[in-house]
């Protein structure tokens, strides 16, 4: 990958990040500390992002789905996706603190498939993965406008039990104005 692909990617990262945690600090309650201990340093590539979370290091891997077309097609690729990299962090030794798997897609629009993601994902098969939560999050162009409070990211949980299922956050009509 050039080294302007790699720039780019890594904005497309932070933008996702920042919306991402936006969303979830909200949803769940925690909050991004600058002090924590635990860990030293971060291993060569993985997680994408370190951070800390009231107080305690936690990881963040960014992964995107693409190419779905209904609910039955996210569920499968974000457990194929979160199966293989579980599977790759777990030989590595790199779940040695919390990490969360963020899946990220701007199709289909979460909202309008949450009760069939809800009714097809068998939670049980997260819940044996490695990372400590997964999270999907819609940055679709119907429903989330980047940088906007008032717009923020919709959220599926996949793992954990407590938050699972779809979470939006913000007013039902999502209007920009007024």
């Amino acid at each position: 990958m050039s080294e302007d692909s790699e720039v780019g990617k890594r904005q497309i990262e932070d933008m996702v990040l920042d919306q991402l945690l936006d969303s979830l600090l909200i949803l769940t309650g925690r909050a991004v500390t600058e002090e924590w201990e635990g860990v030293a340093e971060k291993l060569e590539g993985s997680p994408d992002h370190i951070i800390g979370l009231d107080g305690k290091p936690f990881g963040i891997e960014l992964t995107e789905i693409r190419d779905v077309e209904d609910a039955q097609g996210y569920v499968d690729e974000a457990y194929r996706l979160a199966s293989k990299k579980s599977e790759s962090y777990s030989r590595r030794g790199i779940f040695r603190f919390p990490i969360a798997l963020a899946l990220y897609s701007t199709t289909p629009p979460l909202i309008e498939v949450r009760e069939s993601l809800e009714a097809t994902t068998f939670q049980p098969d997260f819940e044996a993965l490695g990372f400590a939560e997964i999270w999907a999050a819609d940055f679709s162009d119907a429903y989330y406008t980047p940088g906007d409070l008032r717009r923020l990211a919709d959220i599926f949980c996949f793992k954990t039990a407590v938050w699972f299922g779809f979470h939006r956050i913000g007013s039902h009509n999502r209007k920009p104005y007024g």
